[in-house]
């Protein structure tokens, strides 16, 4: 009997015993289920996402003052080797395009009449003011102008670059005129706005203004020079480089036609693609461009019979002689600096700066 009792108790208990640890085996696996669909959820949540900075209002100028100081020292040094060496050798990597060609041209001319000055010493030390042109795109450009004190005046220089991997070259150079300032332009650190060169919200559009200044230097008279100031500074004329050429035309036409069958022909003519304005503070703009002015000249060949076309920078640009006896051609490049006002406006344009040079001379 006792024996019984004992064999119940112990089965009792080992039931309960049972019992517990099914329980706690449930609650466990319970407890790691709740954790696994936990871990489940939050993986299915999605990751935050990092807002990226906002975009300022103004993007700043594309090329900032101490990369500008480090480019004018190096041009610096460049164009003072060319003046001590008298060619423009060294200026092959300093400049492109016109400025390029301007540059070689009067350097030849020099090498040729050792006597005669440089028709253009190009200043080396610049002002503190630049122009940068506000853009994300390439070529890429700022303006700077020379020191006012170290040349007769000061030159404009337009600087470029055509690509993230170039250098910046000068690819215009122009000498202020008597009188002229270069209108307000960029805003401190923000730089200027690039202005299409087909703009219409000028008085001309760029393309059309340097066209116009090219009309109204072949033709002084014509209804292109009105859009243009034409009082004098101080007793100066505001552009003495189309009454030069005027006079140069002149001079040749006089020899030319003093002969049988003597002929003259002269045009200039906008270069293609030379366009480029930056804004200025009125709503106008500060245009750059490009002219180039050809001479055809021809007379009936006679024996005995010639015409020297001899001028300042002729020689050293390709004829072996400037004794025309049959016909000859000449070309000039030129280079200018205008601001145009904004659309409605009264006018005039201004010429700010300019430059020409024969480039090609050939006689036969």
């Amino acid at each position: 009997m006792r024996n019984e009792r004992t064999n119940t108790v112990g089965r009792a208990r080992r039931l309960f015993s049972d019992s517990l640890l099914a329980r706690r085996r449930l609650t466990a696996v319970v407890a790691l289920a709740v954790l696994a669909a936990g871990s489940m959820t939050a993986c299915s949540q999605p990751v935050p996402q990092v807002a990226p900075p906002p975009k300022p209002a103004d993007p700043p100028a594309v090329v900032q003052g101490p990369q500008i100081d480090r480019i004018l020292q190096s041009l610096s040094a460049d164009l003072e080797k060319a003046a001590a060496e008298g060619t423009a050798d060294a200026l092959t990597g300093r400049m492109g395009g016109a400025a390029l060609v301007m540059a070689q041209a009067q350097y030849a001319a020099k090498a040729a009449s050792p006597d005669e000055k440089l028709a253009f010493e190009l200043g080396t030390t610049f002002a503190d003011r630049q122009i940068v042109a506000r853009s994300q795109v390439w070529p890429r450009s700022f303006v700077v102008a020379t020191d006012a004190a170290e040349t007769e005046a000061p030159f404009i220089y337009q600087i470029e670059q055509a690509d993230a991997r170039s250098p910046y070259k000068v690819v215009l150079w122009a000498r202020l005129l008597a009188g002229a300032t270069i209108p307000a332009t960029s805003v401190t650190g923000v730089g200027s706005d690039v202005v299409d060169p087909g703009s219409e919200d000028l008085l001309a559009t760029p393309i059309a203004a340097v066209q116009a200044y090219a009309a109204a230097k072949d033709n002084s008279g014509g209804e292109e020079a009105k859009l243009f100031d034409t009082a004098p500074v101080d007793g100066v004329d505001p552009d003495p480089v189309r009454a030069r050429w005027g006079a140069l035309i002149e001079s040749f036409r006089g020899g030319v036609t003093a002969h049988p069958g003597g002929a003259l022909t002269s045009s200039s003519i906008l270069v293609e693609g030379s366009v480029s304005a930056l804004a200025t503070s009125d709503f106008g703009a500060l245009v750059f461009g490009q002219v180039k002015s050809v001479v055809e000249m021809s007379f009936t060949p006679d024996e005995g019979r010639l015409v020297n076309i001899q001028r300042q920078g002729y020689k050293g640009l390709g004829a072996a002689t400037l004794e025309m006896s049959q016909s000859a051609r000449v070309e000039h490049l030129q280079t200018v600096v205008l601001a145009v006002p904004p659309e409605g406006a009264d006018g005039p344009i201004r010429v700010i700066a300019v430059a020409d040079l024969p480039t090609v001379v050939e006689v036969k």
